[in-house]
């Protein structure tokens, strides 16, 4: 029975539409009408509403506005809590191509910029912009009025429909303006005008066209101008009378206007049989002209554009009057209404404020819904905004929307597919859904079902279809994005792999060569080592610290000898094993095979050579390296006792582990540590007075002390800032322990005072031992002169020559120290500011602490270059060194008035004020080029975090949110930065 009442409606529906097709097409002159597959014909319910005029809805006290009204990517926002707007002032900018800003619908002040609920059937909530109206007023901030249009330019026109907001009204918002752009990518030569609006209970087109037919006409010239159609067609269903004559007579008035220059276009109107869903996108295009839009392609690709009635009046409204898209006409029907009818309401104004201008019966409403029975969706609540996508609000009664009854087996009737107007399987796309295969649902064109709920309609066993393949969709588009990234990942690990190989590369590349050198190096000092120097000159050339450096050059050149025998054996075997290579081939790796040996051999001599010389002339250096191995024995010991205590406290937080056998390791590492922090006390004891024995060690021990104490004093001071920072933090988020922020705030400040009074202390006693120097620097350089001056013989020269080698090795040692210190701050700067670009663009990290880091770094740099080139101009001042035994060292010049003492690390380098001025200046010009480019990165950070946010989807959009806003702060710091450089600059 229930059956044949399905099969009966169906095929009554395709004979009434023959029948309409047939009788229109008697019609002198009029346009031929054509079908499509499947369609229904629900009851209509469309005189509830239809039969009362359009009326304006009042005023609200307070929209809420959401940021995303539209497809594509959310607007931004342009305005402040408390700012006041007039209506129609732009509030929110669009975010990429496919996006609408927003408009304020009424005057007043911004009360709240947070997330609120909005209208979608996923009920989240989404950022919204709150108005609440001041007073009675209405006061406009219109756009610029183009009355007489036709002469602006067709870029102006279409910026219009941009910066107006103006999306489709009719189906998912998709923005007008880029929709009027389509001709630059397809021949358009159809314009369609869909007026059929199909969905049962839905009156808001009918009564636009009613109410406004002249600005719809004038709107479809504006859009025509654009696309540059042949024709222009108004599809209408049969069941809209009153609407059909009012377009048709303003068509005839506006032929009949000599006024206005002639229709570019044909425009007619066309009346095509009600059946649900002639008003779809596909079914109106195959109605209208015949043209079947291809699988998951566009209207656009079969040469036509389609508009919907209320975007068309937006689009004339926005051009002519200058006007947003700040309101729309919304249908309030339904049996729990008892005056239905049409208004035309502000956006963000509350639905439970609409509905109440329709009189809500005593009853109650049993279901709000969001458009029509058929493709809308159920509300939870009234509390919720209109937006520029709501065309009905349907406030159903028990009887009319009954409760969906329990879903029943499918007996496989076909009954979906005759109704399907995609011409679909929906039974199997049903099976492929329910059973999660989804790759048979896309093969099966799932994605060309536009949910229009007929199949579910004429389902005898009540399935809801359509909840079915939603959820498919869903899955689909879940399974792509996480492909996307899948595939967005393996790139970049790729090119990670890619970089660190040709990085690791150029490393093997630069150490081959560094070795080769060295090699190079060390062959020719051992040459020269074996054809010099008489045993006389042993005792000096011992002071010098040439011979370390020789034997680290002669370690170097053995571990690249090693290396060439093993790359040649290797070569050698790989040819053997092969068996393909010539005799003549093996026999030259055999002898390279042989010359890496011998060199290797000779390498291993000239070190050994060097060892030994070097332990026999230099005993001094045992005491150096021993406490040095003492330190890092006792760092070591150090550590021990600290991972042994670790892992005795996790093992006992943990109940699990040997706790006794973990406590004597602990005892054992402390008795390690108290042993080695006893040997390195009594090392240090006894090193003490061979290190007070000479005025050079203890100011390089001075100098390191300094160092060591300037550190402490910027450990202190970081650590400081961290606090602080950390403090402040805690603050304003309202969580946190406080006070042991306080606390940890004043032991930092606490240490850093220490430390400071350390520094200046050390500061003050390395300034009182250099006065000393002064006063010592000419006894001992004239007394030397007039020893050596005084000296005739052999022995005595041979005395002064021991006696002046120390004081000649100091200038070569300060040097090589400066070029050190030089070389450590260049990398520092290099690293600062790698980091600082890194995060830049990233637009993570702190690039305000990374800034200071490379500022800092760049004076270190600075400090370090002027004591080196001082320290060398003045080393070319220096006496001669002894050149050989026998030869006498000449006086020594007396040191001009003035002049300065130096350490033997030369760091008390006296600059002049212009030098100072010059080095300021150059840092000043370095740190404003830095900070420069750290904006422009930061920026391009910026804009790549909105590009990136605008076409995310809903799951990642939280976190492209967050990370837009961290390269905004960034981006926000470093103008700020670089306010305050050019600020110096200018100053300057």
């Amino acid at each position: 029975m229930v059956l044949s009442l399905l099969k009966s409606m169906v095929t009554s529906s395709r004979s009434s539409a023959t029948a309409e097709a047939e009788h229109t097409q008697k019609g002198q002159g009029a346009p031929r009408v054509f079908d499509f597959h499947g369609g229904i014909h629900p009851p209509e319910h469309k005189a509830l509403s239809n039969r009362a005029p359009l009326v304006a809805a009042p005023l609200p006290r307070e929209v809420v506005l959401p940021l995303s009204q539209h497809i594509g990517a959310p607007a931004q926002p342009l305005v402040e809590i408390g700012q006041r707007v007039k209506t129609g002032e732009l509030i929110a900018r669009a975010q990429g191509m496919i996006s609408a800003p927003v408009h304020a619908s009424i005057t007043g002040v911004v009360t709240a910029i947070e997330p609120r609920q909005i209208p979608h059937v996923s009920g989240l909530e989404d950022q919204c912009i709150v108005i609440e109206r001041e007073g009675e007023i209405d006061e406009w901030a219109r756009l610029e009025a183009w009355r007489d249009w036709r002469q602006q330019e067709a870029q102006d026109l279409i910026q219009r429909l941009q910066d107006a907001g103006v999306v489709g009204q009719g189906g998912a918002g998709f923005p007008s303006a880029v929709k009027a752009r389509v001709r630059e990518r397809h021949a358009i030569d159809t314009l369609i005008l869909n007026a059929a609006e199909c969905e049962p209970y839905i009156t808001a087109d009918d009564l636009t066209m009613r109410t406004h037919p002249e600005a719809l006409i004038e709107g479809l010239e504006i859009l025509a101008s654009l696309i540059g159609p042949e024709c222009i067609l108004i599809g209408i269903e049969d069941n809209k009378p009153e609407a059909v004559i009012a377009l048709e007579q303003a068509i005839r008035a506006r032929r009949a206007d000599k006024r206005l220059p002639p229709l570019d276009s044909r425009l007619e109107v066309v009346v095509v049989p009600t059946k649900y869903p002639s008003g779809g996108e596909k079914q109106l295009i195959k109605l209208l002209t015949d043209r079947e839009v291809p699988s998951r392609g566009l209207p656009a690709d079969v040469g036509v554009v389609v508009h919907n009635p209320g975007t068309v009046r937006a689009v004339q409204r926005a051009v002519c009057f200058g006007e947003p898209m700040i309101s729309r006409v919304v249908t309030l029907t339904g049996e729990a209404l008892q005056h239905p009818h049409n208004v035309e309401a502000r956006l963000g104004t509350s639905i439970a404020d609409l509905l109440r201008l329709a009189a809500p019966a005593p009853t109650g409403i049993a279901r709000l819904v969001m458009g029509g029975p058929m493709m809308g969706f159920t509300l939870e609540s009234d509390a919720l905004p209109i937006i520029k996508t709501t065309n009905c609000l349907l406030a159903s009664s028990p009887e009319s929307l009954p409760t969906p009854a329990v879903e029943q087996p499918c007996i496989r009737c076909g009954m979906c597919e005759q109704a399907c107007p995609a011409e679909l399987l929906p039974q199997q796309l049903y099976w492929f859904s329910k059973a999660r295969e989804f790759d048979k649902a896309e093969l099966y064109n799932l994605a060309d079902c536009i949910e229009c709920g007929a199949c579910s309609y004429v389902c005898p066993s009540q399935i809801p279809l359509v909840q079915y393949y939603r959820f498919a969709k869903g899955e689909i588009r879940s399974a792509q994005h996480e492909a996307r990234k899948s595939e967005r990942a393996r790139h970049r690990f790729e090119f990670k792999q890619a970089r660190m190989a040709r990085e690791e590369a150029e490393k093997e590349a630069k150490r081959q060569q560094r070795a080769q050198a060295a090699q190079k190096s060390a062959t020719a000092r051992a040459a020269a080592d074996t054809t010099s120097a008489a045993p006389a000159t042993t005792t000096a050339a011992a002071a010098q610290p040439a011979p370390a450096t020789d034997i680290k050059a002669f370690k170097t050149a053995r571990a690249a000898a090693n290396i060439a025998v093993k790359k040649a054996e290797k070569a050698l075997k790989a040819a053997q094993d092969g068996g393909e290579s010539a005799e003549s081939d093996i026999a030259k790796l055999e002898a390279n095979v042989t010359a890496a040996k011998a060199k290797l051999a000779s390498a291993e001599s000239a070190l050994k050579a060097a060892s030994e010389a070097s332990e026999s002339a230099a005993p001094a250096a045992a005491p150096a390296a021993d406490l040095k191995a003492l330190k890092t024995a006792r760092a070591a010991a150090n550590i021990a006792v600290k991972k042994a205590e670790k892992a005795l406290k996790t093992a006992q937080d943990s109940g699990e582990g040997d706790i006794p056998a973990l406590e004597a390791s602990v005892t054992d590492a402390k008795a390690r540590l108290a042993k080695a922090e006893a040997d390195l006390k009594a090392a240090s004891e006894s090193a003490t007075p061979a290190a007070s024995s000479t005025s050079a060690t203890g100011a390089a021990a001075l100098a390191a002390d300094l160092k060591a104490l300037k550190t402490a004093r910027a450990a202190a001071n970081i650590a400081v800032k961290k606090a602080e920072k950390a403090l402040k933090t805690a603050q304003d988020s309202g969580e946190g322990d406080i006070p042991a922020l306080e606390a940890s705030v004043t032991e930092a400040k606490t240490r850093l005072a220490k430390a400071e009074g350390d520094l200046k202390a050390a500061t003050d006693a390395a300034g009182a031992a250099q006065g000393a120097d002064k006063g010592a620097d000419k006894g001992p350089v004239a007394s030397a002169a007039a020893g050596s001056a005084q000296t005739t013989d052999t022995g005595a020269a041979g005395s002064t020559v021991n006696a002046a080698a120390p004081a000649a090795a100091a200038p070569s040692a300060d040097i090589k120290a400066l070029k050190t210190a030089r070389a450590a701050a260049n990398i520092a700067v290099k690293k600062a500011e790698k980091a600082l670009a890194r995060a830049s663009e990233s637009g993570e990290g702190d690039i305000e602490d990374l800034q200071t880091l490379l500022a800092t770094a760049q004076e270190n740099l600075r400090a370090a270059e002027v004591r080196l080139t001082s320290a060398q101009a003045d080393g070319t001042d220096a006496p001669p060194a002894a050149k050989g035994a026998g030869e006498l060292i000449p006086e020594a010049p007396k040191a001009a008035a003035g002049s300065v003492g130096r350490g033997s690390m030369a760091s008390n380098v006296t600059l002049s004020q212009a030098e100072i001025e010059a080095s300021r200046a150059e840092n000043l010009a370095k740190r404003h080029k830095q900070v420069t480019i750290a904006v422009k990165a930061a920026e391009a950070a910026h804009r790549k975090a909105e590009a990136a946010l605008s076409k995310a989807d809903d799951e990642s959009r939280q976190r492209l949110a967050t990370k837009v806003d961290r390269t905004r702060r960034n981006l926000e710091h470093a103008r700020e930065s670089l306010a305050e450089v050019q600020a110096l600059v200018d100053a300057q």
